[in-house]
């Protein structure tokens, strides 16, 4: 290039970047805080662009950090903790003094130390604390389409390699400082991908790069998994990987880093904060927002603290770590993300995704500075933590938890599993045993009474270091502040003064209110009050990727026998129904028994699958084994066909065969990701079984629609929906139920079936325009379904009555009741089903079909929060799962997802029912 060529470009690049950078007041200086080792490069010029004005990909942050991490080896050592799922390196880069780089492995093993008053007292805590830094963990790109954050990652590295200012060097001094640049690698690549091929800077919203194509800017991974709320369900491998980091190192402080808001937020937390996070960690999240407070009233930026952002839900990735001892922190910047290079605020001035990283760093420095100043005292508070966390549990009423495995010993074990990758000590009873004080899950108010339990059964002790963590998901019900409902119950009252066309006060519900693990697996659950000795063996998270079937190593054939007649499993298990899909899918013809049937001796409940020997290739003796073996399925080898006794047998007219199910999923526009990815999730790796993804708007002009016989919609908008398939689309997918087709659909793809031009149903949402039987509090078809039983308490006292439509549910759970005769439920064992429900949508009951699982009795919350006077009225004798016949195919609706998030797996059956059974070809 020639010496004048060379200005030239150089002014073509910068007016090409101009749009970018429009930002107001002084620029922020990220080489201001020095002198820097010269050895140590700068980002920008390994990378060719200053912060902000470009998106830095994932292959291009690894070349940063490898090569900071070569030029400054003192200070700077790069570790992997995992691989994401598109087989991505995770990394986790611990900066520190050369002195405490050099004894790394030792500080993290004295951490752990203190993460156990058991083994070390207090006066050996006080000696640890003195001569170890504090740990802080720098999270970034969880939501890995908030830009800001992975981009600060890289600065905050280079800042602590390079730099010789005496604060920084203090930091380095006293704290270990641990950067994890990408929690979500994909999420992040697909927004990088799409922003740098299509962003010009310009600051309009209606710009294209402020709305990328579906999919293209979401917080999820592969999956469209929200890792930020994976912390409870630990299902994705990039949150089991963390998990495992953070357990292995400890850390005091940690910060998760979003974006994108119209201003900066840091803690202290709004109410509600989850009741086991003790009152010294919230105290800290005062002393850490005053730093960050000094730190940005020095460039006059404004900020927020309180406000929205709770401490309550247990799956995010500030609580999980701040049950685990941390002080957990979330913050969330004010520009890049969506807002991309630029973004016009609402007063005219622009949000920069510079401007951005640039709060992101000054925050991340700034904690760690406030970790260093107070590294004696945080590191005595973590000691603390777990010390006064087992005090409490030998003071309080509740002791041990009991999970009993009951028929699906794989459920309960994936249920184990969960607990295990979170750190707590769960043991395996050798022996029966008797509880003197007992009490049910499903009995939250009830008496304590005397139970026995199996051999087999899990127990978890909670004088433990996990008390906390393992209270705060394994509870019946968590404890909201009194404080808190008090302000939502005035909210309401100042609402319910105010007419439709008013401005309402939003509720400051975040999330939901209730996800104790064992009504959301389906796990039979006690507590105890007494810690008599019941022995058992210590259990250890199996190295694995099927933990749950090393945990629970059942199914098989029994006896390994060949079958003369048929081979036969009940549906009483989870893996039951992927079982008869791999059958089913691999070429196998396979019937279930709609009425109970007696072979060789036994009986088998209805939904039980019959593998007729008569009917299938030879290669079904050699198959069936090991599937039943990789689902926990026990398998029968049935002799003879003839019934011995009763009117049913496995030959009989009662064994209805079934079709291999051929699935179409509606996607794209109008679906929500969330809803999606966690469908494709337990289509793909739970029941392993095909499915085609298609666009929703295309679905009703496939040429080959009748290839597929199940038709799924989850939840998404219903008005897109029925949008997208048009009018002549309606009218095809009709008749393709009709021609035995299976529609299934919950929440947005119930209500598509509901609206006024598709009319598939006849369930209406309670209180919706549709709805003409408001009057009506009886559900149809519904005289098989037994009573509640066991009443519960509602949560706040009652107050005057709103009307007839339903408040939204903050997420809570509720007791449904199970015609356990109709094929939807087959493979239940009890009446009642704990579910999620969630905003403001109750089904009016089916008057032309069946009501499968449905709302009656009283006292129906079981965990959670509901508005008095109003949830419960209107939700009794309403229907969370409906199904109506048309022609030979069928409609099957689900008022809230039954893959909810990935941890509410006892209603994954509900869903693989449906698949199995709604079809009529």
């Amino acid at each position: 290039m020639t010496a004048l060529r060379r200005p030239l470009v150089a002014l073509a690049a910068a007016l090409a970047l101009a749009p970018r950078l429009a930002a107001q007041g002084p620029r922020f200086d990220f080489y201001a805080r020095g002198p820097y080792r010269a050895e140590v490069p700068r980002p920008a010029t390994l990378l060719g662009y200053e912060p902000g004005e470009f998106h830095t990909n994932y292959g291009n942050m690894e070349r940063v950090v490898q090569a900071i991490a070569q030029a400054a080896p003192d200070r700077v050592r790069v570790m992997t903790y995992g691989r994401s799922e598109e087989r991505r390196t995770l990394y986790l880069i611990a900066v520190s003094s050369p002195e405490n780089i050099r004894r790394l492995d030792e500080i993290r093993a004295q951490t752990a130390r203190l993460a156990d008053p058991r083994t070390t007292a207090p006066a050996d805590a006080q000696a640890i604390i003195q001569g170890l830094p504090a740990t802080v963990w720098l999270n970034y790109a969880n939501d890995g389409n908030e830009s800001a954050a992975f981009e600060a990652a890289i600065q905050v590295l280079w800042q602590l390699a390079a730099s010789n200012e005496p604060a920084t060097l203090e930091i380095l001094r006293n704290a270990v400082v641990l950067i994890n640049p990408a929690h979500n690698p994909e999420s992040h690549e697909r927004f990088v991908a799409w922003y740098n091929a299509f962003g010009t800077g310009a600051a309009d919203h209606a710009a294209i790069e402020h709305d990328a194509p579906w999919g293209m800017s979401t917080n999820n991974n592969h999956y469209q998994i929200d890792l930020n709320r994976d912390a409870l369900a630990l299902s994705q491998r990039e949150t089991q990987a963390i998990a495992r980091a953070v357990l292995a190192w400890h850390p005091q402080v940690f910060v998760d880093h979003h974006g994108q808001l119209s201003q900066f937020y840091f803690p202290p937390w709004a109410l509600p904060v989850n009741p086991h996070v003790p009152p010294q960690t919230a105290r800290w999240t005062e002393t850490f927002g005053r730093g960050n407070a000094a730190a940005f009233d020095r460039y006059g930026w404004q900020y927020f603290v309180r406000d929205i952002f709770d401490l309550y839900y247990t799956g995010y990735w500030d609580s999980w770590p701040a049950l685990n001892g941390a002080t957990g922190m979330t913050y969330e910047t004010d520009g890049g993300g969506d807002m991309g290079f630029n973004w016009r605020r609402d007063d005219g001035t622009t949000a920069t995704l510079r401007d951005a990283i640039a709060k992101h760093v000054t925050a991340s420095l700034a904690t760690a500075e406030t970790a260093a100043l107070s590294r004696v005292e945080r590191l005595r508070d973590y000691y603390d933590f777990r010390r006064t966390g087992m005090e409490e549990a030998r003071r309080e009423p509740m002791k041990r938890i009991v999970l009993v495995p009951g028929n699906d010993p794989r459920r309960a074990a994936e249920l184990v599993e969960i607990l295990l990758r979170d750190g707590i000590e769960v043991s395996r009873t050798r022996a029966a045993f008797t509880a003197p004080l007992a009490h049910d899950y499903l009995a939250p108010a009830g008496r304590a009474v005397r139970q026995a339990f199996p051999a087999g059964s899990y127990v978890v002790e909670l004088v433990q270091p996990q008390k906390r963590l393992a209270r705060a998901i394994l509870e019946p019900a968590t404890a909201l502040d009194r404080e808190f409902v008090r302000e939502q119950l005035a909210r309401r009252a100042r609402n319910a003064r105010r007419g439709e066309d008013a401005d309402h006060e939003r509720y400051q519900f975040y999330d939901i209110t209730a996800w104790s693990l064992p009504y959301t697996f389906g796990v039979e659950a006690w507590w105890t009050e007494d810690t008599t000795a019941v022995g058992g063996e210590a259990l250890a998270l199996p190295e694995s990727d099927d933990a749950a079937a090393e945990l629970a190593p059942v199914g098989g054939v029994a006896g390994g026998q060949r079958a003369r007649s048929a081979y036969v499993f009940p549906n009483d298990r989870n893996g039951a129904g992927a079982l008869a899909m791999a059958l089913l899918t691999g070429g196998y013809r396979v019937a279930t028994a709609t009425q109970p049937v007696r072979a060789d001796g036994r009986v088998y409940p209805r939904g039980t699958f019959v593998v007729r020997i008569e009917r299938n290739p030879e290669s079904v003796h050699d198959s069936i084994g090991p599937w039943a073996a990789r689902f926990g399925v026990e398998v029968t080898p049935v002799q003879s066909a003839y019934a011995d006794s009763g009117a049913a047998g496995i030959g009989g007219w009662e064994v209805a065969s079934l079709r291999a199910p051929r699935i179409l999923v509606a996607a794209g526009d109008g679906v929500w990701e969330t809803e999606y990815g966690a469908l494709w999730y337990v289509l793909e790796r739970v029941l392993r079984v095909p499915f085609t993804p298609v666009r929703a708007g295309a679905i009703g002009s496939l040429d080959n629609l009748d290839d597929y016989n199940v038709l799924i919609f989850p939840g998404g908008s219903a008005a897109r929906y029925e949008r997208e398939l048009g009018e002549s689309g309606i009218a095809r997918l009709k008749g393709w139920i009709e021609r035995g087709g299976a529609f299934i659909g919950w929440s947005g793809g119930a209500r598509l079936a509901m609206r006024k031009n598709v009319n598939w149903t006849s369930v209406r949402i309670v209180g919706s325009d549709e709805d003409s039987t408001k009057a009506d509090t009886t559900v149809a078809r519904d005289t098989t379904l037994a009573p509640d039983q066991r009443p519960g308490p509602p949560l706040v006292p009652a107050t005057a009555d709103e009307g007839k439509k339903p408040l939204e549910v903050p997420g809570a759970i509720f007791r449904a009741t199970l015609d356990r005769s109709h094929w939807l439920t087959f493979g239940y064992e009890r009446d009642q089903l704990p579910v999620m429900l969630s905003g403001d949508q109750f089904f009016r009951p089916s008057r032309a079909g069946a009501n499968p699982v449905a709302f009656t009795g009283d006292s129906l919350l079981i965990s959670g929060f509901e508005w008095p006077n109003n949830t419960e009225r209107l939700l009794k004798n309403t229907a969370w799962a409906a199904v109506e016949r048309h022609g030979s195919g069928s409609v099957v609706l689900f008022a809230h997802s039954p893959v909810y998030r990935l941890f509410w797996r006892s209603t994954y059956r509900l869903l693989e029912n449906a698949i199995l059974f709604g079809t009529g070809r």
